[in-house]
């Protein structure tokens, strides 16, 4: 009943070919650059988040230890994601992997 207007429909497959990816890094690279992104952009987000409850605080000690403590916890994140991707690109060096980064 439907099949003439499923068969109008064209498929586009430009947008994730099938079977683009050939190795294992190939389809990691974008899955750890994108959560790497993800994770450093909520990093950012949480430092400027902290900063403002520092500011707004109002010598409040509780509040102000709950933003120092957001504060510490955002740059510790941020830099273990610095860190994934400096590994990452290493472990890439190292093996000799011809996915860019």
């Amino acid at each position: 009943m439907f099949d003439a207007y499923a068969y109008s429909f064209s498929i586009n497959d430009t947008l994730f070919p099938p079977a683009k990816f050939g190795t294992f890094g190939e389809v990691a690279t974008p899955v750890v650059l994108i959560l790497t992104s993800v994770a450093g952009a909520i990093s950012i987000i949480l430092i400027i988040i902290s900063g403002i409850k520092i500011v707004t605080s109002g010598g409040d000690p509780k509040q102000l230890g709950a933003a120092q403590a957001t504060l510490t916890y955002a740059i510790i994140g941020l830099a273990i994601t610095i860190l994934a991707f400096i590994i990452m690109a290493a472990v890439q060096k190292f093996l000799g992997s011809n996915v860019t980064v």
